[in-house]
């Protein structure tokens, strides 16, 4: 399975949840017509997009009222995003991670906080990741 980035909810209506990001992108807003839905207050019908095409990942705020914001600066047209970065549409915050793939025994790997190299837990083989862009 390729590396696919995912959005990691940790506050607001979706918190807790996981959101793996397609080729293509999500839509994300108050609308039931986005691929994300965001219930909070503060969020605009169509409030801001994902966009992922041939292994980049850009944030496009979609002309909302409150904005979308990145590691805590407000988004101004559109900006490239790296793993680790937090989104933040009103009240929900997301952090951009990679999902955790399946080796060819069905075991997830999970990434090493700060190391840079992924692995299996147990310490088992470890080799360098990059963001495709």
């Amino acid at each position: 399975m390729a590396d696919v980035p995912m959005l990691a909810c940790t506050s607001g209506s979706l918190a807790g949840t996981r959101i793996e990001v397609p080729e293509g992108g999500l839509d994300i807003g108050r609308s039931d017509e986005n691929d994300v839905v965001l219930t909070d207050e503060g969020v605009s019908r169509f409030h801001a997009r994902l966009l992922y095409d041939n292994g980049s990942l850009w944030l496009q705020d979609a002309g909302s009222r409150n904005g979308v914001f990145v590691n805590g600066v407000r988004v101004v047209g559109h900006q490239a995003l790296k793993v680790g970065d937090e989104i933040k549409i009103a009240d929900c915050a997301f952090m951009l991670q990679w999902a955790e793939p399946e080796d060819d025994t069905g075991v997830n790997r999970r990434l090493r906080r700060g190391t840079g190299l992924e692995g299996d837990s147990e310490g088992g083989e470890k080799k360098r990741w990059w963001w495709p862009f």
